[in-house]
This record gives structure tokens, C-alpha cells and sequence, in this order.
């Protein structure tokens, strides 16, 4: 069975990987990014390195430019080329949907890559490097997830559950949506373990949703009707033009299907509303 390192400690994504590779029966170690850095890891024995060491959930201020480059860059670089030194033969990157910018509708192709940030920047950038350093003997893959959800999931998710409590009263108004559930990504990571993967990766949830249905779902799940009014889109489009974060949240951001497809898909089998149900079922 083969050995695992995992950069990054404490992330929530991290933590569901180990888990769920610990569950399979894989050996499994985790390396704080804090304190030991790429030239000081031991690599001894380790089959397969997953960076998931990136600045996630936090108040982003034009002064945290150089601080993003550092990690989700440089970082990234030095301990993919480490990786390959020693005899890594897979590294696994945690990279992100970003890529092709916040707002970008369908996205189908990598030529649409376009990071409107340094976020989105940084990511593209260390992939753009990693993938160089690829060949026969070292596989490099990227994840690029759209948002992750799930259970005591900080970000994007956890504030509209915190939303949605409170919404009685919702617009019918559709728009497009890629997402992922935790366990859904998990399981990719494994089939890409296992199958030995190379490339770039786009999961997603078998399904497309709206920001609406994921309220109403969420509501469900907390055990609160919700109400849908008519007649509002015109002040969506109008909120949408006039603040960044709601135009996040309504505009269409998408993966095409077959972009996004990954061997059989088995990965993403699984019921939406049950993993909004599951993802929130705990909380007060």
C-alpha cells in the first residue's frame, strides 16, 4: 500500500482526505506547512505528496499579495521539485476554479483560464510551473474544485447557511451553479491515487444547482419552508451590477459536463439534497 504525505495541516479539506485515504488503508502522514518547509521534509518511503497548504477563508487585502505568491506559488514549486528529487512518483495539487476567474459562465477549455486575482493567479501560476516538472516517472495532477461544501465547511458555504436561516421569503430567479461535496472530492482524490493519475481535473457534483435551490435546500434540511416571490429579478441583475460579492453569488459559474468528466464518474454518485441535508443537519 502506498505512503502518503499530506503538505498542510488542519485544513478541512486535508482532513477529509486523510480521512478518507486512512479509510482505504493507505499509510498516511501529515506535515505542518508552518513550521517544516519543502527542503526539510522527509520524503523516505513516500510514494504520493498532496499539497493542500493555500490561504483559504480569511479577509483578502491588497497587502497579502506577496504573502499569496509565497504559499500558493513558490511554495507549491519548491515542494513539487522536492517531491521529484526524491523519488515522489505522484504530487497532487490543491488548485481551484479561480483559475478561470470569478465569474466566467461556462467554462470548457483551458484556454479560457483567465485569473481576475492574485488568488486565482497564484494558483494558475503553480500549476503552470508543477505540470512543466511532469514526465513517465513523476505524475503531477491538479484539482481545480468550484466551492466545497459540507459538514462545519468554513467559506462561501458556511455563510449561506447563516443566509438561509433567515430567508423566508426567496426570488425565483435561476442561475447556473458548479459544485462540489466533500465526500465527492475525497473520492476523486483516491481514484486518482489509485489509477496513478497525471493531468488537470475539474470535479463537480453530477448536477448543476442555482444559489436559490441551494437556500431552499439548505432551509430543508434545517426544517423551515421557504416561500418563492416573483417579480424580483430585475433587482438581482440591478444588486449584481453594483456589489462584487452578490454578483459571486447569482451569476452563472459553471463547468461544462464533459469537460469536467472524470472516467465513469463514479466519484459524484450521490443525492444533492441528502448532502446539503448531511452537511447541515448538525448545526443549532
Amino acid at each position: 500500500m502506498k505512503k502518503i504525505l499530506i503538505y498542510g495541516s488542519g485544513s478541512y479539506i486535508g482532513n477529509h482526505f486523510q480521512a478518507s485515504l486512512e479509510q482505504e488503508g493507505y499509510n498516511v502522514i501529515v506535515v505542518d506547512s508552518k513550521i517544516i518547509t519543502p527542503e526539510d521534509v522527509d520524503f523516505s518511503g513516500i510514494d504520493v505528496v498532496i499539497d493542500v497548504a493555500g490561504i483559504a477563508h480569511i479577509n483578502i487585502t491588497p497587502d497579502m499579495e506577496p504573502l499569496f505568491y509565497k504559499v500558493n506559488t513558490d511554495t507549491a514549486i519548491e515542494l513539487c521539485k522536492a517531491s521529484k528529487a526524491n523519488g515522489v512518483s505522484q504530487f497532487i495539487y490543491m488548485s481551484s476554479m479561480n483559475v478561470y476567474g470569478d465569474t466566467t459562465d461556462k467554462i470548457y477549455s483551458l484556454d479560457q483560464e483567465a485569473p481576475h486575482n492574485f488568488y486565482g493567479r497564484s494558483k494558475w501560476l503553480a500549476d503552470c510551473e508543477i505540470h512543466k516538472l511532469g514526465d513517465n516517472y513523476f505524475h503531477v495532477v491538479s484539482l481545480r474544485p468550484p466551492v466545497v461544501y459540507g459538514y462545519n465547511c468554513k467559506g462561501n458555504f458556511f455563510e449561506l447557511i447563516k443566509l438561509a436561516k433567515y430567508m423566508l421569503f426567496v426570488p425565483a430567479f435561476r442561475n447556473t451553479k458548479s459544485i462540489i461535496y466533500i465526500d465527492y472530492l475525497s473520492n476523486i482524490l483516491v481514484q486518482c491515487i489509485k489509477n496513478d493519475e497525471t493531468g488537470i481535473l475539474h470535479p463537480q457534483n453530477a448536477e448543476y444547482t442555482s444559489t436559490i435551490d441551494i437556500i431552499k435546500a439548505i432551509r430543508a434540511a434545517l426544517g423551515k419552508k421557504t416561500i418563492t416571490i416573483y417579480g424580483f429579478n430585475w433587482l438581482i441583475h440591478f444588486l449584481m451590477k453594483i456589489n462584487h460579492q452578490f454578483e459571486r453569488a447569482f451569476s452563472d459559474d459553471y463547468y461544462d459536463k464533459k469537460f469536467s468528466t472524470y472516467r465513469d464518474n463514479s466519484y459524484n454518485k450521490g443525492d444533492f439534497k441528502k448532502s446539503i441535508f448531511d452537511s447541515v443537519r448538525k448545526l443549532p
